[in-house]
C-alpha cells in the first residue's frame, strides 16, 4: 500500500539561484522502513517532489517504531520513484 499524500509534510524549500529546489519533508506512517524505502511507494507525491529532497521518517508508528532519513534519487515523470537510506544523518 502507498502512502497518503497528506501525511508527507514539506518542512522547508531551498532554491539555490539557477539550480533545482531542495526539499526537506516530515512523515510519521504505519508502513515499515522496507516498505516506506521501496521503489514506487512515493509515487503519489511525485508531482511535489524532486531529486535531492530529503525526508525524515518515522516508520511502523503503531509497531517497532523505527527513524529513518530518506533522499529521492529518482523523480520520474513516469515509473517508480526511488529513495535511498540517507548516509549523512544516521537512522536512530
Amino acid at each position: 500500500m502507498a502512502h497518503q499524500v497528506k501525511d508527507l509534510r514539506r518542512r522547508t524549500t531551498i532554491s539555490p539561484v539557477g539550480q533545482r529546489q531542495i526539499m526537506f519533508f516530515d512523515y510519521a506512517t504505519v508502513h515499515t522502513v522496507a516498505e516506506v524505502t521501496a521503489a514506487g511507494f512515493f509515487n503519489a507525491s511525485r508531482d511535489n517532489l524532486t531529486v535531492g529532497s530529503i525526508v525524515d521518517a518515522v516508520c511502523d508508528i503503531n509497531g517497532a517504531t523505527a527513524r529513518v532519513v530518506l533522499r529521492f534519487v529518482l523523480v520520474p515523470s513516469t515509473g517508480d520513484v526511488t529513495t535511498a537510506v540517507d548516509g549523512g544523518l544516521a537512522a536512530t
